[in-house]
């Protein structure tokens, strides 16, 4: 009896081993071809599935280099192109320990990487891949994904989404180098694939709470998109507008109503004095406004100038900038005078001292072409302010008006919202200067 129960258990023992070994291949062998691991080679999708992880190891209470290297492998893959969308899918586990909001604490580190957070949608029934995969079919509308995650955790998730009938492929992130963690990590995926097979075998259904049914690449285009970026000169806020879509002027007799819908953005810009309800004779430097040219009073640090019009767009000029203004009048544009800070890529002098410490915002040209409005987050030095805008790129840079009641701004993403975001909620009566932008 004693030798028969031993070769029972042994029959048991290596048939289990052998099913661990056949589902593990098998697998492995159907993701081939269909990993990525290089940021240049991997194909476009438009839609971008990041696989949720705590950032807080849930064994020992440490940082999880795990979440880290998703986050990063996902930020570049959207900042390269290869991605439009990034669905954050992870569960709530605030409540038990060492638990995290997993999507919003993806999304928050998404943004400090650099990712438009109008471009990340968050995905709160990913306590499972079989939940996470069928989600993207069912309820966003989604058939052909890039996922994001280590490479032996993909495997699986191809494997899934292939039974879904998702065409999908899978983005390598860079595993951690610890062994201890890899053997864990990788010994509880084998048992995970085990478990695939058999729910694939019952075949079990997903548990998805959101019902309703919404494929969010067709949204209304956003009007202007909103990033958190750090840097080691301290970190900037950056609001980016889609002027395909907006014109803009300069306002300078009243303050914009922020009840008027369609302002999407507004903003101080040139120098103004303490004068009150004096219109264009409080502004420093000449300027334009709603295509007409005015005079301002003299200011030294006025070394640049910004003009804007629809036939031309954003434009920045140093130090000779008087022909500019003359143009943007004639095409019915707008501009103002302020302080240079960059120009072609580089930092140029300025008058005001780089020790100098406040909030500061500049209106400038990205490292992509397009038009942005950056804001220091809290008090930093004015050459750290510069630092930081040359960290991310910024070809052109023009100081705008800040100081209390001078920096008020707000802003609204669609135009469906009725209410704005404020970065600063006070005016002052002769702020008499305003950079609006509306919607066309």
């Amino acid at each position: 009896m004693r030798k028969k129960f031993i070769l029972v258990f042994l029959g048991f023992a290596l048939f289990l081993i052998g099913g661990m070994v056949v589902c593990d291949h098998v697998v492995g062998t159907e993701a081939q071809g269909k990993l990525y691991d290089n940021v240049e080679t991997t194909p476009h999708r438009k839609v971008g599935l990041i696989l949720g992880t705590s950032p807080v190891s849930t064994w020992n209470g440490r940082r999880n280099y795990y979440f880290d290297h998703r986050i990063k492998a996902g930020a570049a893959l959207y900042k390269a192109g290869k991605v439009d969308w990034l669905v954050v899918s992870g569960g709530d586990y605030r409540n038990s320990e060492n638990g995290y909001d997993e999507p919003i604490a993806m999304r928050d580190s998404l943004i400090k990487q650099g990712v438009d957070s109008a471009r990340i949608v968050l995905d709160y029934d990913g306590t499972r891949t079989l939940n996470s995969i069928a989600k993207m079919r069912d309820i966003y509308n989604q058939d052909s994904i890039l996922i994001i995650s280590q490479k032996y955790h993909n495997e699986r998730a191809l494997y899934q989404a292939q039974h879904l009938g998702v065409n999908a492929i899978g983005f390598s992130a860079t595993t951690p180098g610890k062994r201890a963690s890899w053997w864990r990590n990788r010994g509880r995926e084998v048992l995970a694939r085990i478990k695939l097979f058999i729910d694939i075998s019952r075949g079990l259904h997903p548990d998805i709470k959101e019902s309703a049914v919404r494929d969010f690449t067709r949204q209304t285009p956003d009007l202007l998109s909103v990033s958190h970026l750090e840097t080691k000169y301290g970190d900037l806020l950056c609001l980016k507008p889609d002027m395909s879509l907006l014109k803009m002027d300069m306002v300078c007799e009243e303050i914009p109503d922020p009840q008027n819908d369609s302002i999407i953005l507004t903003f101080a810009g040139a120098f103004t004095g303490t004068e009150f309800y004096t219109g264009h004779t409080n502004i420093a430097g000449d300027h334009v406004a709603g295509g007409k040219r005015f005079k301002g009073y003299t200011c030294k640090r006025n070394t640049g100038a910004f003009t804007w019009s629809q036939s031309a767009g954003p434009q920045f000029h140093y130090q000779i900038y008087s022909p500019a203004l003359d143009k943007a009048a004639k095409e019915g544009g707008m501009g103002f005078a302020q302080e240079m800070m960059i120009h072609e890529g580089k930092a140029v002098k300025t008058t005001r001292p780089l020790g100098n410490q406040n909030v500061f915002r500049a209106l400038c040209l990205d490292s992509d072409g397009k038009l942005a409005l950056y804001e220091s987050q809290g008090i930093v030095k004015f050459g750290d302010f510069i630092n930081a805008l040359l960290s991310q790129g910024v070809k052109e840079a023009l100081y705008t008006d800040m100081g209390q009641g001078w920096n008020y701004c707000f802003y609204r993403l669609h135009l469906t919202d009725s209410s704005p975001n404020y970065l600063h909620s006070m005016p002052l009566p002769y702020a008499s200067n305003f950079i609006t932008i509306k919607v066309k």
